[in-house]
């Protein structure tokens, strides 16, 4: 498969994605952005808390007043980081066509369709640029890395999985679309020394942590055979009393120890990079003070795409 047979059949996969509704005509999202527990979202909230939450940290020590985000899906980040940090010039773009449409009629973001490769905006556009979760994704990782680098003034700030080598090589050798494709350690980066003041990095998802993660969750386990399937079925038995427990306390609790346990023990999942192009934007003091809980209660009313379904 080419570069561009594996961008098209990426770009198909994700449009289908992004129009998944369910039986009562609900747009399913890809991000939280119903709320913490409140369905029609794809499962592990709590590990996008925590990727959204190393985000918003790394931009909390930035000065800036506009951002784009590339890979953006349908506008959650975005959206969320305009409200926080109260800046108005915020834009997401993405591969999938669906997807921009979504960011659109949810959050009234503006998004466009584009390839990563070949971003279409003008040198020095934004003064931060974000990547979440979208480079482990791309047939180039330097070359889509160059354009993050190429269209941001100050900074870039990058999520992507530790994934590891042999299931990377499973993906590409089975040509799964939209699959991890990139096995990125911390110096995977280190290709752009030449273009930035600095490359810093921040481990995220730590494996200590994943049993916390689907506990605090409190979402119920697909079916399934055999040992695991029993323990499935087990665990979503006691679902209500883990719902009843652990509740937004919880998640702050386990954000943070999922951030000590990441950088102080070698079993992780994830890094948070920050490539540097200004050092006059960078502070060592947050310039704006947050709370994990400002980032779980972010919310959205349910996004109906059948609308012969929606509620008079």
């Amino acid at each position: 498969m080419n570069s561009s047979e594996y961008t098209s059949s990426t770009k198909n996969w994700l449009d289908e994605r992004f129009r998944l509704v369910s039986e009562e005509g609900i747009y399913i999202a890809h991000q939280p952005i119903y709320g913490f527990r409140k369905g029609f979202s794809e499962s592990g909230n709590l590990k996008r808390y925590a990727i959204t939450n190393q985000i918003v940290k790394a931009l909390s020590h930035l000065s800036f007043d506009s951002l784009l985000d590339v890979g953006g899906a349908e506008g959650y980040k975005a959206a969320l980081i305009k409200k926080l940090f109260k800046i108005d010039n915020v834009m997401s773009c993405d591969l999938s066509e669906e997807a921009c449409k979504r960011s659109k009629e949810i959050f009234n973001i503006e998004s466009q369709t584009i390839d990563i490769h070949q971003l279409p905006f003008e040198d020095n556009s934004f003064d931060v640029v974000v990547c979440s979760e979208t480079l482990e994704h791309v047939e180039d990782l330097e070359s889509a890395t160059n354009e993050l680098i190429r269209v941001a003034k100050k900074a870039v700030v990058i999520t992507v999985p530790h994934e590891p080598k042999d299931v990377v090589e499973k993906n590409i050798k089975e040509k799964i679309p939209h699959a991890h494709i990139h096995s990125i350690h911390k110096n995977s980066f280190d290709f752009a020394l030449n273009k930035c003041k600095s490359i810093s990095h921040r481990k995220m998802l730590s494996k200590l942590m994943k049993p916390f993660f689907v506990i605090v969750d409190a979402q119920k386990l697909p079916p399934g055979k055999g040992f695991g399937g029993l323990i499935k079925r087990l665990f979503n038995v006691f679902v209500p009393l883990f719902k009843m427990l652990f509740g937004r306390l919880a998640v702050r609790i386990t954000l943070y120890k999922d951030e000590l346990f990441a950088n102080t023990t070698l079993r992780y999942e994830g890094f948070c990079f920050v490539l540097l192009l200004d050092e006059k934007a960078q502070s060592k003091k947050k310039l704006r003070n947050y709370y994990t809980t400002e980032i779980v209660n972010f919310s959205v009313p349910y996004h109906y795409l059948d609308k012969s379904k929606m509620p008079q």
